[in-house]
């Protein structure tokens, strides 16, 4: 390793290195501190930092990338010349020069192959492990240093970061590795949305700056099987759009793989006529839950010929299956007791991980709490039977109604030797946005919780129920977190994590718009106080997607809100201070400003309800006079009317059109329509219309 010797040499870096240094894991605020005192901002923080005061190494006078010996060394070289380039303007070439300093990759297969600087022995050369890195920052250049290609890819992530717009590096030493193995997000792509091929790939490329690897699409019916043509819609993934998002994502160090409803959550394949004779029932008053019947060889035939094919499309090493949330019902009625629907379950399971062991892949399923009988089909009963290579998603155990489960399902999980994932979710389905605090707060719970049990990883879940909303940019907040959090094991500093966010994603110098994204979402945390079928008074948690959707002097999920104006108000409250704030970060924001915008879209969704709910209390208020009703539900029609033309705009630069697409186009009118029928009734002024005096700032 010449290169690194030579740069090494040029500083006595091991003199600067403080006796803590070689101790215990350093305290994540203490790392915090060390980065934001050298204004470096990484958004996974590292485990170990090393400030060398009076050290630094200017990028525009490197003479190149020197990449050691090894398979894929020379794409890695040339990975770190594109991320520099992207991130400071500086182009490096992929060669060592005769003299001068240089950016140095290197594999190393034992501690002595780490440079000194770096103090690597047997201890933090196995905590590294084939994920970790050690990245050196003096004077005479920087050496990186991994056991695999994983780790050097990581290191490169750091080191574009730290570079972020700025070519004089300070000095440091950074050792790092991950807490959990496997660090990902869902995206669910079936059900509404269809994110473009293009859209997915960007997406893998934000979850890499959170040195995240997984990519999980949940996957219903829009993929464009061969053997089986009739079953995804126009906007479907084709095999080779499948191909060309995994390759990239690859590139990047995220493996994408399908979350495949292959047993419940079939209605969009077990509905077609063609296919009806492979379900269980038809499932009228719960349509989602409609299931496969696996007592059928021809219906487990067709669930692993999709395997077959989706495993061709998505290279990788795990595969999901979800075996939850079944058809319960059909099966009872067919007089199957829930011990044998258990049992049936577990040989469908077995079956599976036949098909999948073909394909060279590891299966995982989804669970509840282990021992849930009926629609969540819980494996506990035969979870000392489960093959040892099967991993288990473990959804509910933190959150949600079945809090208790993992204290019991995380020690049996551990003790029967399986490895497993402690899941989360960006609390996003049924909301205008996701709710940035309550999903850091699940991502804290579940990897902590998980990770005391020896979790092998966590995939926090965003969920497309009613239609996904909200767009995929608006997810990378919460799921970059998620990434940070199971990257430190959930001891992230979250103050130095918002401004690693804002300065990295979008080239903000504060931190100003992820708190606005926060506190705009807070808006999912105001209770709401209504009216129960008794006329009593309760105050209720809503996610105010209905609220905003439907017609306000219809809808039971209006009509019942107790105070409107009040609610309105203090939904303005906590949305018009977000909107201001992000309305100003905006033209700041010197890249990804399209899904700024996307927050800025939310926001003013914020708002609007509020307008609406305020609109309406006055409408009901006989005191506040009909022309300024009139004149306020005009103003809360026009605001819709723009937010549905903007909805249209952000969302085609995304998604595909499609039905669901359409549908919540439309849904924009069930305020807008009966908003400007009930201001005509009342003779409203069309010009200028007037938002409610009591909310305009």
């Amino acid at each position: 390793m010449p290169c690194v010797t030579r740069q090494i040499g040029l500083v006595c870096l091991c003199v600067m290195m403080v006796s803590a240094w070689a101790g215990a894991e350093q305290d994540a605020r203490a790392v915090a501190g060390a980065l934001t005192a050298m204004d470096t901002w990484i958004v996974a923080q590292p485990k170990e930092v090393e400030a060398l005061p009076g050290v630094s190494f200017d990028l525009a006078g490197c003479g190149g990338i020197a990449a050691g010996a090894g398979t894929g060394m020379g794409d890695l070289a040339q990975r770190a010349s594109d991320r520099l380039a992207g991130a400071c303007g500086v182009t490096l070439p992929l060669s060592e020069p005769a003299e001068g300093p240089v950016i140095a990759l290197a594999l190393a297969d034992t501690p002595a192959k780490f440079p000194a600087a770096a103090r690597i022995d047997d201890a933090a050369f196995a905590r590294l492990g084939d994920q970790g890195y050690a990245l050196v920052i003096g004077a005479g250049g920087v050496t990186l240093t991994a056991r695999s290609a994983a780790g050097l890819r990581h290191g490169l992530t750091t080191l574009a970061q730290a570079a972020a717009d700025r070519t004089v590096l300070p000095g440091m030493v950074i050792r790092d590795w991950p807490s959990l193995r496997y660090r990902g997000a869902q995206q669910d792509v079936s059900r509404g949305q269809v994110p473009a091929p293009e859209t997915l790939r960007r997406l893998a490329d934000t979850l890499a700056e959170g040195k995240m690897n997984v990519l999980e699409l949940y996957l219903e019916h829009v993929y464009k099987y061969k053997a089986f043509p009739d079953i995804s819609p126009p906007e479907g993934y084709t095999p080779d759009e499948a191909g060309a998002v995994s390759a990239h994502a690859a590139r990047a160090g995220v493996e994408v793989h399908p979350l495949l409803q292959g047993l419940g959550h079939s209605f969009h394949i077990l509905s077609k006529p063609q296919y009806q004779h492979l379900r269980i029932g038809p499932c009228e008053k719960t349509p989602w839950v409609m299931t496969f019947d696996i007592r059928k060889p021809e219906a487990v035939a067709m669930v692993t010929t999709m395997i077959n094919e989706l495993c061709a499309a998505f290279p990788g090493e795990l595969f999901s299956v979800d075996i939850t949330e079944i058809d319960i019902d059909g099966l009872q009625a067919d007089g199957l007791p829930l011990d044998q629907v258990t049992d049936l379950v577990f040989g469908y399971v077995l079956k599976l991980n036949e098909a999948l062991g073909k394909n060279g892949r590891r299966l995982m399923i989804t669970q509840g709490p282990l021992d849930s009988q009926g629609h969540l089909a819980g494996m506990g009963p035969r979870l000392n039977s489960l093959p040892k290579n099967v991993i288990v998603g473990s959804y509910y155990c933190a959150g949600g109604p079945y809090q208790p489960a993992w204290e019991k399902d995380f020690p049996r999980l551990r003790g029967e030797g399986l490895d497993f994932f402690a899941q989360a979710w960006i609390s996003s389905h049924v909301w205008l946005t996701p709710c940035v605090n309550r999903a850091a707060e699940f991502s804290d719970l579940e990897i902590s919780r998980g990770l005391g049990h020896g979790a092998a990883g966590s995939v926090t879940c965003d969920w497309g129920d009613a239609g996904h909303f909200h767009f995929v940019g608006e997810e990378w907040l919460p799921f970059l977190y998620h990434g940070a959090c199971a990257w430190t094991g959930a001891r992230a500093d979250r103050d130095y994590f918002r401004k690693a966010f804002a300065r990295v994603l979008y080239g903000l110098e504060s931190d100003a718009a992820v708190r606005a994204m926060e506190s705009a979402s807070d808006v999912n945390a105001v209770p709401l106080r209504v009216r129960g079928e008794d006329g009593k008074e309760m105050e209720v948690s809503t996610g105010y997607l209905w609220e905003f959707v439907h017609d306000p002097f219809t809808h039971p999920d209006i009509t019942r809100i107790a105070d409107p104006a009040g609610a309105g108000q203090a939904v303005l409250d906590a949305a018009l201070p977000a909107l201001a704030v992000l309305s100003e970060e905006l033209p700041k924001a010197r890249r990804n400003r399209d899904t700024l915008e996307q927050w800025v879209f939310g926001a003013r969704c914020y708002a609007a309800l509020g307008h609406k709910l305020a609109a309406l209390g006055h409408y009901n208020d006989t005191a506040v006079p009909r022309e300024r009703v009139a004149e306020e539900l005009e103003a809360v029609a026009a605001e819709f009317e723009s937010l549905q033309n903007d909805f249209k705009r952000l969302w085609l630069a995304e998604d595909r059109d499609n039905e669901g697409f359409q549908e919540l186009v439309r849904r924009f009118t069930y305020t807008v329509v009966p908003c400007r029928e009930k201001a005509k009734e009342l003779g409203a002024k069309q010009a200028p219309p007037r938002l409610p005096e009591e909310v305009v700032e």
